[in-house]
């Protein structure tokens, strides 16, 4: 589909405005089947992130827009995808499914991508997706929590028994 210098334009600017607000992944990719591309959007649908496949001037327009720099040169070079994050505590899990991607797919490749508008590269991307999610995190520090308090109180029960146990006529 034909798009017009203009439309391009506007295009750049509402992306822009996306990049600048959202957290972004961006990937390099050969020989993706539709269905496979599918398969990742069904993947991410319940982290409510976007998988779009974009033209590259259009990237490097709204990046500069943005006002986001990436330390990868060729991060518009090549088809084009992008990954926008709606919710940034789900970084870990998206992180985890595009690593997964990657490694079913060989003709993807991430190129890396901005978290809170810092630039991540593909290593830091397998680090993330190596963490656990926002609220499974959260869950083990409060079974941390949960099993040091029973321990508190375990210790506490014991000293309260033995000294009423030292306090008691003899």
């Amino acid at each position: 589909m034909k798009i017009t210098k203009n439309e391009k334009k506007d295009l750049a600017e509402k992306l822009g405005k996306e990049f600048a607000a959202k957290d972004t992944f961006f990937a390099t990719f050969k020989g993706l089947k539709f269905k496979d591309s599918n398969g990742l959007r069904d993947k991410l649908r319940p982290t409510n992130a976007k998988f779009k496949v974009m033209r590259n001037t259009v990237v490097a327009h709204a990046l500069e827009n943005a006002s986001l720099k990436s330390a990868d040169a060729t991060l518009a070079k090549g088809p084009t995808a992008v990954v926008m994050l709606e919710d940034a505590n789900e970084v870990t899990r998206v992180a985890k499914e595009l690593v997964a991607f990657a490694k079913a797919n060989p003709g993807v490749i991430w190129k890396g991508g901005f978290y809170e508008k810092n630039w991540l590269t593909p290593a830091d991307m397998e680090k993330l997706s190596k963490i656990g999610s926002k609220p499974e995190l959260l869950a083990q520090l409060a079974g941390a929590l949960y099993a040091n308090i029973a321990q508190i109180r375990y210790v506490l029960d014991a000293l309260k028994e033995s000294k009423e146990k030292a306090e008691a006529p003899k």
